[in-house]
């Protein structure tokens, strides 16, 4: 890594015919999968929601079954060095793993960042000497030396993430495995996590990497494509993602593959914005015009109206301030409107103050300084309980609002505190399960769930609850395509009634096609507030680049080819350039 001393062993990653099935499953959660990475390379992989991402992460981290009860068949090696079942030193001084929540990989124990980094060197039985040039590299290389000091559970969700893959990488493995770890990540963030990730490649280690984050896949020398279980693809980013090989799974190709596509661009440069804006302005007009995939509409789901007593109201947060203990201010007189029946995006960098602001939409924290109202109600007057009726809140980390033993009971557990008759719960219920797809679901224990899955379930959960205004935290973040189209619709069908939506998020594309205003953070102010087409457009790309964002691809794009429109999508951009019709897209 850089300047550190080249570990003395350089071996490739192999797997071979490996099958996985977890206890009192019926169907095996990954089936034949072989897969060789040699030093010195990056193979990326994604899926659906299911379709065995963490297993094959574990499995390649040396953790099943020492850690995770599993029938293992087939092999795993680095090197001469077999991980299926190996002893916890064994692998651990070799194959590093992060995982997509922080929560499950930060000590909880460490009053400091650093002393969280040295954690682990501790463990390898590193030298002192060694430790402290090593962990200011990683740091540095991931832009959170402020924080060095800082207790790690004071930080943001996205600060902690960071952390969390500085641990791993400063324990030098030879290989490291990831599993979604930009999920709660801001494109800054991401694009910091892939630069380092491309130093420890070119160093010669080996890098596998799980995600839904098209830009982070077409890092990939390789590409893998999972579906239940097994290998669908596996070749450059550009076969892998086209439109052709995701739609025999049920995914949507990202916007950058659809475009090239219809300009009929090689796929090895499918994701070269510069090249395909070339590409673009030699295919004039002749562009494949691309039918939208099918997706979840908000006819797809059922009636979301207010089913109890629920006015539509307004939010006036006035001159708002927040400090943490400690001294950290994480919002500076923020000002802002939220009109009833509106969809509001709040975007921004990790540690811009996004979470700290919605929290005091219900009460979760109170001012230091200004106000917020919520209808004619100042939330500082009020319990979080009695908040809970108006404004709903989905937290960005699923665990940390679901605890019953079954989905349903969960899904009920708010509206029966709610004090609501058993007929009209039983509706709401049934409602919320089929808004997000989990009616099939009711009798499963939710952590027998995936992530994604837990969101949903934490989602369904709150829409049980008929609140005026419903709160979203990071809601797409490690969600597939179908999922992101889901919470998508909800957020539609929502607000179509009249009800209010706001979500965090570091989802740009996700923001400005679902939402119809988007305000910018920055370093807990409000910088840009408008309209997608204004927010993203190329007159606002200095304020919002200095906010650690950039707008979505197809915005992007037409900023390089001087469009006069700010498409969000794949089909926009197509329409702005004004395509002539031909078939749909293979």
């Amino acid at each position: 890594m850089g300047d550190t001393p080249s570990l003395p062993r350089r071996e490739a990653l192999v797997a071979d015919a490996l099958s996985v099935r977890y206890p009192a499953r019926s169907v095996p959660a990954l089936s034949d999968v072989s897969l060789g990475v040699e030093p010195g390379s990056m193979v990326t992989f994604t899926g659906r929601t299911g379709a065995g991402k963490s297993t094959l992460a574990l499995a390649l981290a040396g953790f099943l079954p020492r850690v995770v009860r599993a029938t293992v068949t087939g092999a795993i090696h680095l090197g001469d060095t077999s991980l299926v079942g190996a002893r916890l030193g064994t692998a651990a001084g070799r194959v590093g793993i992060v995982f997509s929540t922080p929560a499950h990989q930060l000590s909880a124990s460490k009053p400091t960042v650093r002393e969280e980094l040295a954690f682990g060197l501790e463990n390898l039985g590193v030298p002192r000497s060694a430790m402290d040039p090593r962990i200011d590299q990683v740091l540095d290389h991931l832009g959170i030396s402020a924080l060095q000091d800082r207790e790690p559970l004071t930080l943001s969700g996205g600060e902690q993430q960071r952390v969390a893959i500085a641990s791993i990488v400063a324990m030098d493995t030879e290989a490291i495995v990831l599993d979604e770890p930009t999920a709660q990540l801001d494109p800054g963030g991401t694009l910091d996590v892939a630069a380092l990730l491309i130093r420890l490649r070119d160093d010669g280690r080996v890098v596998v990497w799980a995600e839904q984050d098209a830009s982070v896949l077409a890092l990939g020398s390789r590409c893998l494509l999972l579906d239940r279980g097994s290998v669908q693809a596996l070749d450059q980013p550009g076969v892998t993602l086209s439109p052709a090989t995701l739609d025999r799974v049920g995914l949507p190709a990202p916007t950058l593959a659809i475009v090239a596509a219809a300009a009929h661009v090689d796929t090895d440069h499918a994701f070269d914005e510069a090249w395909l804006a070339h590409a673009l302005r030699q295919a004039g007009s002749d562009l494949a015009v691309a039918e939208p995939a099918p997706s979840v509409s908000t006819a797809d789901l059922l009636d979301l109206a207010p089913a109890r007593e629920a006015r539509a109201v307004a939010i006036q947060v006035e001159d708002l301030v927040h400090e943490y203990a400690g001294g950290i201010t994480a919002l500076r007189g923020v000002t802002l409107t939220v009109s009833p029946g509106e969809s509001v995006a709040i975007v921004g960098q990790n540690g811009s103050g996004k979470t700290s602001l919605v929290k005091h939409m219900n009460g979760l924290l109170r001012p230091t300084a200004g106000s917020v109202r919520v209808g004619e109600e100042d939330v500082a007057g009020r319990t979080v309980s009695e908040m809970a009726r108006i404004v709903g809140f989905v937290f960005q980390n699923p665990d940390d609002q679901l605890f019953e033993r079954s989905v349903e009971r969960e899904v009920e557990f708010g509206p029966k505190n709610l004090g609501l008759d058993g007929a009209q719960r039983a509706r709401l219920v049934e409602r919320a399960l089929a808004a997000v797809g989990m009616l099939d679901l009711r009798a499963t224990n939710p952590y027998d769930l995936g992530p994604s899955e837990r969101k949903l379930v934490a989602l369904a959960s709150v829409l049980a609850m008929d609140p005026a205004v419903l709160v979203l935290d990071e809601p797409t973040a490690g969600q597939d395509g179908p999922g992101i189209a889901r919470i998508g619709a909800v957020v539609r069908a929502w607000t179509a009634t009249g009800r209010t939506a706001i979500a965090v998020t570091h989802d740009m594309e996700f923001a400005a096609r679902t939402f119809s205003r988007v305000v910018a953070m920055r370093d807990g102010q409000v910088v840009l507030d408008g309209g997608p087409s204004t927010v993203f457009a190329p007159s606002a790309a200095a304020t919002l680049q200095s906010t650690g964002l950039r707008p979505p691809p197809a915005a992007r794009l037409a900023a390089m080819l001087e469009l006069p429109d700010v498409p969000v999508d794949a089909a926009g951009l197509l329409q702005a350039l004004g395509p002539r019709s031909r078939p749909r897209l293979a």
